[in-house]
Order: structure tokens, then sequence, then C-alpha cells
């Protein structure tokens, strides 16, 4: 199967590369086949379960963008014939074709809006995974309640909705199609990125981690499957509305999937969980509660591919901690940091009487060095002195910047003397650094901390014993 399916495939998409009338035919029949889907679920007039097709349509318009409006039009219009004809509506052919063209102009504006709304966000340099999906999320539903007011105006317009049904039909309407954006645009979008060429978006900063374990992911799913099939069946045989919002307990195992698993799992796995559901309803007969399985499928989806940008909302934490508290040039801790970590130590110090040691340095005649050499050859100067007192620090010791060529050594835990001895270690290293020639030196002014003293007192005497270091020449410590 796996060599029938390399065969195949990549023929397959060859024909659809080769042929733009292929790629509309493909697309119009594909259309088609899900819109059929939707219908073996209607559970009244002009509302399903899910409507699979609202999915395929927001994400052949995010793929194509106009290309595809050509196909689903034709196919808005072919549907309403089959439609006109199924429940045997006393409409001639061209008011079936008129019916067909306002249900299609209605059905693509709002999601083509919307879709272009998307994939400009994703084309910005700026933009983020959860801030995509998030917009993604608002925009389903929206563009799903515009179409729907907009499809049923037109249905009543053309004489194949009662306006009495308006208030019935509305809400599952709208449920449903949200349903299928927000479950299926993923899906269908993989799917179409990679039967078409030159897609309007790309969805690489999902698929770069690759896919994951399938054998992890199907003991998931089969979690995901029991569950589903367990609570549906306690709806069925208690018949009592209450019992059919245990399916809301899907949520958990999809989040837990989404926080585990690759994105296209992650769809997959939704996609395969939603679908279930709507079957089930179909086949076990819950009609009663389709309104519960419609709210619950979108919040699991929603729930799901929020899910997605948890590690990336993290990670972007991770990162912005990382910009705040440390300096970008020497990448020691940034004053930020270091007036925090400071606070908290002195805190725990004087609770627990341990010393602590703070020192204050500087280089000796750092402009002569930017002046002479270049500020290149300053911000080099800089880097390798942190680089050789980080060298000699501990774990617990904190070095930071405090701006220009000011930087603080705090040492929780060392008293004094022992403070001083690597102080003047450090002091000795730096020295033996050499710039374009130039030896530097750096001056520093040490203090032990005092009872009840804060941070502002303890760096003032510090930076007063920098200040007589300096007055005496420099390359010394100051006390």
């Amino acid at each position: 199967m796996n060599q029938t399916r390399q065969l195949f495939l990549p023929k397959f998409v060859d024909v659809l590369h080769q042929s733009m009338l292929t790629r509309h035919v493909f697309l119009l029949l594909a259309w088609l086949a899900v819109w059929q889907m939707g219908r073996l679920v209607e559970y009244t007039d002009h509302a399903s379960v899910w409507f699979p097709v609202a999915g395929l349509t927001f994400s052949a318009l995010l793929v194509l963008g106009k290309r595809a409006i050509l196909a689903i039009m034709t196919g808005a219009i072919v549907i309403t014939v089959w439609q006109a004809n199924h429940y045997q509506l006393p409409l001639s052919l061209l008011e079936m074709i008129w019916a067909g063209f306002l249900f299609g102009l209605a059905h693509i504006l709002p999601y083509w809006l919307g879709a272009s709304l998307i994939g400009r966000l994703s084309q910005h340099a700026s933009h983020s995974a959860p801030q995509l999906i998030v917009t993604f999320l608002v925009v389903a539903a929206v563009t799903a309640f515009i179409v729907t007011v907009l499809v049923i105006s037109s249905l009543v317009v053309t004489n194949q909705l009662d306006v009495s049904d308006v208030g019935k039909t509305l809400l599952p309407f709208w449920i449903g199609d949200m349903a299928g954006v927000i479950v299926l645009t993923p899906l269908f979008t993989g799917i179409l990125i990679y039967l078409f060429p030159n897609a309007h978006i790309s969805l690489d900063e999902f698929t770069r981690e690759g896919l994951g374990s399938l054998k992890r992911l199907a003991k998931k799913m089969g979690l995901n499957i029991a569950l589903i099939i367990a609570t549906m069946l306690l709806a069925y045989l208690s018949g009592t509305p209450e019992s059919s919002f245990a399916i809301f307990f899907l949520a958990v195992t999809h989040m837990w999937i989404a926080c585990t698993e690759s994105p296209v799992f992650n769809v997959v796995s939704l996609a395969a969980s939603s679908l279930l559901i709507v079957l089930l309803v179909h086949l076990l007969g819950l009609m009663d509660h389709v309104m519960v399985y419609q709210f619950a499928i979108n919040v699991i989806a929603a729930n799901a591919l929020f899910g997605i940008a948890v590690p990336q909302l993290k990670a972007y934490n991770q990162e912005l901690e990382h910009l705040v508290y440390t300096d970008t040039l020497t990448h020691v801790s940034s004053r930020q940091y270091m007036v925090q970590q400071a606070e908290v130590e002195i805190a725990r110090c004087h609770q627990h009487k341990v010393p602590l040691t703070l020192v204050v340095f500087d280089l000796d005649d750092f402009k002569l060095i930017n002046d002479q050499h270049g500020h290149i050859a300053g911000d080099k100067a800089l880097q390798s002195v942190c680089e050789v007192a980080k060298s000699m620090l501990s774990k617990t010791d904190v070095i930071a910047r405090f701006g220009g060529d000011e930087f603080v050594l705090m040492f929780p835990g060392l008293r004094f003397s022992a403070a001083f001895n690597l102080v003047e270690q450090i002091r000795m290293a730096i020295h033996q650094i050499l710039i374009d020639e130039t030896t530097v030196s750096a001056s520093f002014g040490i203090a032990e901390l005092q009872a009840k003293e804060d941070f502002i007192s303890i760096f003032h005497r510090a930076d007063q014993a920098l200040y007589r270091a300096k007055q005496k020449g420099g390359n010394q410590i100051g006390v």
C-alpha cells in the first residue's frame, strides 16, 4: 500500500499542477462531495451537526485566494439546483440558478474576507503562531455568523425557507458552520497546500517540528475514541439531556494531545474525533441533544487549536524574559535582574544571618578605548571583561551590567575578606586583556552587607568605594 501511495500521489499531484482546469474540476468535485457529507447529518432543514464544506471553502480561499471562487460558486449553483429538486421546491431552473448564485455569494464573500485577513497576518514579519491561532478562531466565529445571516436571507428571498423558520434555523446553522471552519480548515489547508502550487499561505511554522510518534498518537486517539463512544452511549442509554454534557470531558484529552504532540497530529486527531461525534449523533439518534454536541465540537476544537500555541507561548515568554533579564551585548545579567535578585538575596541574608558582599566596578579610561580604537573595540573590551569575570564566579554569584562600562558583582554567602580575594583575582585577570595592543584595567568598590541595610544603601557604599579607587589612580580595589 505504501508503494502504491508513493507512486500514485506524486503523479496525481503532477496532474493537478499541470492543468488549471483539472485543479478547478478537482476542487469542484471535492466541494460537492464534502457538502454531501454535511447533508448526511442534517437534523433540520438547512442545518447540520456540522457543515464541513464551510471548512473547505475557508481553506480553499486561504490557499488559493480568488482562484478558488469559480469552483466554489459553480458548486453552490449545482448543489442548489440539486437540493431544490430533492425537496421538490416550486422553482424554475432559472430561479434555481439565481438562488444558487445568491447562496454562493453569501457563502463565499465573508469567508474570502476572513481568509484574506488570516493570509495577510501570516505574511507579516512580526506575527506569532499564538496570535495567528487566536485571530483565526475569532475570524471563524464572526465570518460564520455573517455567512449564516446572509445565506438564510438568500434562502428566504428565493422562497427556499419560510420566514417563520428563521428563528429556529439561525443558531444551529451558525454553530454548524463555525464547527466546520474551526475543525476542518487546518486539515483541508494542509491538504490543499500539498496539492496546489503557489499557495497564498505557508504552514511551515506549524510543521517544522515534524510529525512525532504515530504509535504514541494512536494510543491517545484510542483513548479519545473510547471516551467518545462511552459518553455518547451514556446519553443514548439514559436518554437524559444532562448526560450529553459528558462529551465536554473530551476537551481534557485533546488539550493533552495539543500540548504533547505535533500541530499536524493535533489537527488530525481533532478532525477524527469531531467526525466520530457527528456520525454517532446520527447513528444513535441523538438529535435531541444535537446542540450540546455542536457546542462541544466548537469548544473542544478551539481548546485544542489554542493548545498548539501553549508550547510556543512558553517559548516566547522565556525568550522575552531572557531579553529583559540579560544584557544583549555582554550576555551577563541586566540591571533590572540584578536589582530584583539583590533585593531577594538581601532579604534572605538578613533572615538567615548570612553574609553578602556587593562590588561595583568599571573600566579605567574606557572612553579612550572607544576614541582611539572605535566602538567595536570598546564592545570587545566589555565582552572580554565579562567573560573573564564569569569564568571565576560560582553558580550563586551574579554579575550584571548596569550601563556603559559599569558592572555589579553580588556574592551571597561571602564575607568581605573572601570576596576581596576573589575580586583581586578578577582584577588581575582583567589586566591581562589586550585590545589592539592596549591593556585593559578596571577599578572596584566593595562593601559587605550591614544589619538592616537595603540594596540602595549597600550599592551606594560600594559605589563610593569605587570612587575612592578611581581617585587613587585606578586598577585597584576601593573599600
